[in-house]
């Protein structure tokens, strides 16, 4: 391509002066097909041409990303994605095929979070003596049976080895806390000789910032398992600076997406074996991992008590004319039935045992943190009640707790069948569930009946139909008999025959 200068040169030498082509190109040595094309040229505009766009590795990827990104906004703010796990799990996804650097995904991720205004956090590193452990809570959410919680996660370190385990709670109780302990204690088989703690209200109550009174509870277990419990100053977070890293480690790569659980006891032993596949990392410095040099830090620690140690707090209470006592601002159910009796509520990390004057359990409940008066209640000690003041079903409740299926059937009814159709619901509960309740009443309306007695005779078949028959082993003396299979067409039959004349 000829320069400007040049290409005025051509277009002086022919449009001012009027020589030929042949003149010009013996002055300009450029060809008659040169000399002509720019002398016809009459726009000299620049033009700003977009670049083709070459393809990025990332380009596949961040629609995943964007939307593990989006996912967070919202989400508590240390348990979000960050680069690391979010390239952890597009590995875990696309394994061999993942064909993406960190260094790339990290650049992109810092770039999409500036965008959406997500934040991160840093943590400071310490090191302490083989044996020494450090405990912190931290906040974490998870799902339980369907349902978001605010919850705490229990996090005891090994800063020599810089090991980690990590129990997940409802709340930051006393119970909470040693709960958590006991359990890592009895997965590690030995208690670390001296163990840092915050000023956990959980074990501590601070008086004039300065004086610590241990609570009674903290001490006996600490004398049990025989351990120094050493505190940090007030406002020194640097003095555990090892586990409160861990905290957000573990938030960060356990609890990234929000795990959805049913069992909170059987989440924690899984959170526990998770732990020791962590420690096979080594160790930034010490070139060994992590689970090797705990090896180390067991041996400085101490044989476990073979005793157990029982982690509850005892309250006594007295049952309000509902049929309910209160914990902590929170209400649980017992029995209307049992009104202004006292009754001992055993208060555990995750259960609450309501035991009468024998000490003989009445009945167990969920137990719920926080203080906004939560109800738990155990609707088959209150459907007796229900059923007596039946007009009053819809007002409670147990009604609006009812699936959608169970709420509308009962409604369509008279109080005398609203009685009997609860009668029935009851008996199905005590016996199976309100799954095999929402199954039998379906079947019972998509062959438009709506008799309670009906339902009940469903019911009974359909126990057995599902109910399992086990092989007995017979005695060498004992006659056989040929088997038979069971013709359940003449009791359909009957149903059929019940539904239609009702």
């Amino acid at each position: 391509m000829l320069s400007m200068t040049q290409i005025n040169g051509i277009k002086y030498l022919k449009q001012i002066q009027g020589l030929s082509y042949r003149k010009v190109e013996e002055i300009t040595g450029h060809s008659y097909k040169t000399i002509k094309k720019y002398e016809e040229t009459d726009d000299f505009n620049l033009n700003i041409a977009s670049k083709a766009q070459r393809k990025k590795k990332i380009d596949q990827y961040k629609d995943l990303v964007d939307k593990w990104l989006d996912s967070d906004i919202g989400k508590p703010h240390k348990q979000r994605h960050t680069a690391k796990r979010i390239y952890a799990r597009l590995q875990e996804k696309f394994k061999d095929e993942l064909n993406i650097a960190y260094r790339t995904l990290a650049k992109y991720v810092a770039a999409k979070k500036q965008e959406l205004d997500l934040d991160s956090n840093q943590y400071l590193k310490l090191n302490h003596l083989p044996g020494a452990a450090q405990v912190d809570f931290g906040k974490a959410s998870f799902v339980e049976n369907g349902k978001e919680t605010k919850g705490s996660m229990l996090v005891l370190t090994l800063p020599y080895s810089n090991a980690g385990y990590m129990q997940m709670f409802r709340g930051e109780t006393t119970e909470c806390l040693l709960q958590g302990l006991k359990n890592i204690f009895e997965h590690l088989g030995a208690v670390p000789r001296e163990i840092w703690f915050d000023n956990l209200s959980a074990a501590v109550l601070l008086k004039h910032k300065r004086d610590r009174i241990l609570n009674d509870s903290f001490q006996r277990f600490c004398a049990h398992f025989n351990f120094k419990p050493v505190f940090c100053n007030p406002a020194s977070g640097n003095e555990k600076g090892n586990v409160e890293n861990k905290v957000g480690y573990f938030r960060r790569n356990f609890l990234v997406p929000i795990p959805e659980i049913n069992s909170i006891d059987e989440f924690n032993r899984e959170l526990l074996a998770k732990c020791n596949e962590d420690n096979n990392r080594k160790h930034y410095l010490k070139g060994k991992s992590f689970a090797e040099l705990a090896a180390v830090d067991r041996e400085y620690m101490l044989p476990i008590n073979t005793k157990d140690f029982d982690i509850f707090k005892l309250m006594y209470r007295k049952i309000n004319k509902y049929g309910m006592i209160e914990v902590d601002t929170n209400k649980y159910s017992i029995s209307p039935s049992l009104k202004n009796q006292e009754v001992l509520a055993k208060v555990s990390a995750h259960k609450i045992e309501i035991l009468d004057k024998d000490h003989k359990l009445l009945i167990s409940h969920n137990r719920h943190f926080g203080r906004n008066n939560y109800v738990s209640t155990s609707w088959m000690e209150h459907l007796p009640l229900i059923i007596k003041k039946v007009r009053a079903l819809e007002a409670t409740d147990f009604f609006q707790s009812l699936p959608e299926i169970w709420r509308k059937y009962l409604k369509s009814l008279s109080d005398t069948h609203k009685r009997k159709a609860l009668k029935v619901l009851e008996k199905i509960l005590i016996n199976s569930s309100m799954e095999v309740a929402i199954h039998v009443l379906q079947q019972v309306l998509d062959e438009n009946k709506n008799d309670p007695e009906i339902i009940l005779l469903y019911y009974h078949s359909y126990m057995e139909r599902n109910s399992k028959i086990e092989d007995i082993e017979l005695e060498e003396h004992v006659p056989r008999i040929n088997e038979f299979n069971i013709n359940f067409e003449v009791y359909d039959a009957l149903i059929k025959r019940k539904g239609e004349e009702g």
